[in-house]
Parts: structure tokens; C-alpha cells; sequence
């Protein structure tokens, strides 16, 4: 009886392991499109209103969802105090402070990272071309992205259950 429910334990705590990093897979895709649309709208109200950063940030966190809302929110709080250095230094720690537990990849925040080294800091002509070719270099993640999760969220699923059912084997 005890074994059986041992086994049945280790099992499914295979399978829902494989489950966690297929819904990893989906989580990234769906920041990264968040991602583009906070971008989206960035771009608007730089090269629309030609709103202050500032004042873009802190209107663009209100209707963005989490963690990118938090993460706009804080860097405009952040960015009316000069002291607390430039705005690329904040744009970094902001991704570090708000966006370590999502489920984005190392060279996501990397790539963000460099779009806030220029935003803010060269002419709007300038600013808005960095913003456009982030946009395509985020297109290409997220149809990377897509791929990977159609041909591995089944792999991860099958082989937790396989992986559970070989340690139960070798348990048993």
C-alpha cells in the first residue's frame, strides 16, 4: 500500500515538473508579448505626444498588466529624483528589481536592457529607430518563442511522465 502511494507521488510529481516547464515555455511567450505592446505604446508616445519619459512611463504602467506595470511605475518614481543617477543605471536596476521572476530569458533582459542605454539619451529620431529595431529583434523572439513552445511543451509533459515512470521502476 505504502509503495503504491510512493509511486503514484513520484509520478506525479514527475509529470507536474514537466507540466512547470511547459507553462514556462507559455509564460515567456506571453510576456514577450506584453513586452512588445508596452514597446508599442512607448513608441506612441514618444513620437505622438512627445510626452517626458517620465510622465509616458507612469501613463503606460496604469494599463499595462504585471510585471511590466510595476516595472514602469517604479522607474518613473525612480526618474524624479536626479540623484539616483541616469536613466540607463535605473532602466537596469528596474529590470533587475522587477523583472527577476518572470519567466523571460536572460538575453530578453539583455536586449531590453540595451534599449534603455539609448532611450532618453540620443535625439527622437534616433530614439525612435532604436525603438523600431527593437521592435523587429522582439518579433523574431517571439516567433522563436512560439516555435520552441509547439515542439517542446509535449516533449517536457512526456518526458516528466516518462522520467516518473522510470524512477518508480527503479524504486519498485
Amino acid at each position: 500500500m505504502l509503495k503504491g502511494i510512493g509511486a503514484l507521488l513520484i509520478l506525479a510529481s514527475a509529470a507536474g515538473i514537466g507540466v512547470s516547464f511547459s507553462n514556462d515555455l507559455k509564460g515567456r511567450c506571453m510576456e514577450l508579448r506584453l513586452l512588445k505592446q508596452m514597446i508599442y505604446m512607448l513608441r506612441g508616445e514618444i513620437k505622438y505626444t512627445k510626452t517626458p519619459l517620465p510622465d509616458a512611463f507612469a501613463s503606460i504602467a496604469v494599463r499595462m498588466k504585471e510585471p511590466f506595470g510595476s516595472f514602469l511605475e517604479e522607474l518613473a518614481k525612480q526618474m524624479e529624483n536626479p540623484e539616483n543617477g541616469t536613466f540607463g543605471e535605473l532602466w537596469q536596476a528596474q529590470i533587475k528589481a522587477q523583472l527577476s521572476g518572470t519567466h523571460l530569458k536572460r538575453e530578453d533582459k539583455e536586449q531590453l536592457g540595451s534599449l534603455g542605454e539609448v532611450l532618453g539619451y540620443l535625439d527622437l529620431e534616433m530614439q525612435l529607430s532604436s525603438i523600431e529595431l527593437y521592435l523587429e529583434q522582439l518579433e523574431l523572439r517571439i516567433r522563436e518563442s512560439q516555435e520552441a513552445a509547439r515542439t517542446k511543451q509535449k516533449l517536457y509533459q512526456s518526458l516528466g511522465v516518462a522520467g516518473g515512470i522510470f524512477l518508480v521502476i527503479l524504486l519498485v
